[in-house]
């Protein structure tokens, strides 16, 4: 997917800098990103990344990321840091979490060995029904997706709350524990005629 040519001068400085920042590439890829931000933010608000690979992979990136001991919105900044993922323009992925009364949010392209592209990986501090919530979102632009939902199933003992349709979407809401405390876990995707199609796992949990 080609990226979208800028419509304004500040589209035109906003490009620039990205252009100062990453390689030929990684431009490629972000322009790719912002590109399915503009898009797909429209459609369904927790849907932006990369192309992955396998979908146990693909669960198991989203489970030692989002779902692991230790996992945090701290920790997550701290190890993006730490690995020099880059990050995408302020407020981009904001725009993309699984709930909408956010306070503070990060994303950044992160590399992972187990996948053959990079993938977007945010984190936010929220609120949810008043209380305050930490998210975290792997995202990705085309999985498998019934090998994922069964990678999902067989590698936790989530219990599935809801499930809801919204025209070729589909979002589940999932309740487990992982990482010595509940979360919610939330899966929205859309597949495609060949059974692959954009995914979005996202945890939430209490601060």
């Amino acid at each position: 997917m080609n990226g979208v040519a800028p419509s304004s001068p500040a589209a035109s400085v906003g490009t620039n800098l990205l252009a100062q920042q990453f390689d030929p590439h990684q431009m490629e890829l972000m322009m790719r990103c912002r590109y399915l931000i503009a898009f797909l933010a429209a459609v369904s608000p927790s849907v932006i990344a990369l192309a992955a690979g396998d979908g146990s992979e693909a669960v198991e990136l989203f489970r030692r990321t989002c779902l692991a001991q230790g996992s945090s919105f701290d920790a997550i900044a701290s190890a993006a840091a730490a690995e020099g993922w880059k990050t995408f323009p302020g407020g981009d992925f904001e725009r993309l979490a699984p709930l909408e009364h956010v306070d503070f949010s990060s994303g950044w392209m992160a590399t992972d060995r187990a996948l053959p592209e990079p993938v977007a990986i945010g984190v936010t501090k929220a609120r949810r029904d008043g209380r305050p919530v930490e998210t975290c979102t792997v995202a990705f632009t085309k999985v498998p997706i019934e090998p994922f939902l069964k990678a999902f199933s067989d590698s936790t003992d989530a219990e599935k709350l809801s499930e809801e349709s919204e025209g070729t979407w589909t979002s589940r809401l999932y309740m487990l524990i992982a990482g010595d405390r509940k979360q919610f876990v939330k899966l929205k995707y859309a597949r495609s005629p060949d059974g692959n199609g954009p995914m979005a796992a996202s945890s939430i949990a209490e601060r």
